[in-house]
């Protein structure tokens, strides 16, 4: 019985590193694709104040944001799916509890498995076509695999993440009672208004004393 006990609790501290130490992959990557926005940010300025100020657009600036954009579009789809933040319909999951949610949940994150790897290999197969055809962009003639090879990319991040949790809803659905490790803990409205609201209590609490404060106390 301990024994047993004991190699539960060791499945489940290597589920858990696992995730953290992924969750560390996914947060670069997302911190890499928020840096991405940021210079886009700054090269539509540029074409903007070029364009009206100086009448000299930028050449091609459709070009690179079409090949650009697909950086922050797709990368952060682990990070998403690991918090939980993606599109859900919940109007039948929200009204499962126990065995009966984990496994729905389980057994759609398994479609979601065979999905990405379908869509890996179709997309990997067109990161390779638009290097041997050498495809590029109509106006600048920029070519285009970078911007396709970020696809499958992202989408093996995805997949690595929801093998994760597959493993992390499985062990939920043969034992409900062990609580959730590597698997998005989704809270009804109420729930995220409580969590939200203990969140912003939290930080005044833990703020400094107001300067004010203590200038009268002095």
């Amino acid at each position: 019985m301990a024994q047993a006990e004991t190699q539960n609790g060791r499945r489940n501290s290597t589920l858990s590193g696992i995730d953290r130490f992924f969750g560390r992959i996914e947060d670069a990557v997302t911190l890499f694709a928020s840096g991405a926005i940021f210079i886009l940010m700054l090269f539509v300025v540029c074409e903007v104040i070029g364009r009206y100020v100086f009448n000299r657009p930028i050449p091609g600036a459709i070009d690179w944001i079409e090949v650009y954009m697909a950086i922050f579009a797709f990368l952060p789809a682990a990070y998403a799916q690991r918090l939980g933040v993606h599109v859900r319909m919940e109007l039948v999951v929200a009204k499962m509890r126990g065995r009966l949610l984990w496994g729905v949940e389980c057994f759609a994150v398994c479609i979601g498995v065979v999905y990405c790897l379908i869509i890996i290999d179709k997309s990997w197969e067109h990161f390779l076509r638009s290097i041997i055809d050498g495809d590029s962009t109509i106006d600048v003639q920029l070519q285009t695999w970078p911007g396709k090879l970020v696809v499958p990319v992202a989408l093996t991040l995805l997949c690595i993440r929801l093998i994760i949790q597959v493993w992390g809803y499985g062990r939920l659905a043969l034992d409900p009672g062990k609580a959730p490790q590597a698997v998005p803990v989704i809270m009804d409205a109420a729930e995220h208004a409580r969590a939200e609201i203990e969140e912003v209590m939290g930080r005044e609490t833990d703020d400094p004393a107001d300067p004010s404060d203590g200038g009268s106390r002095a």
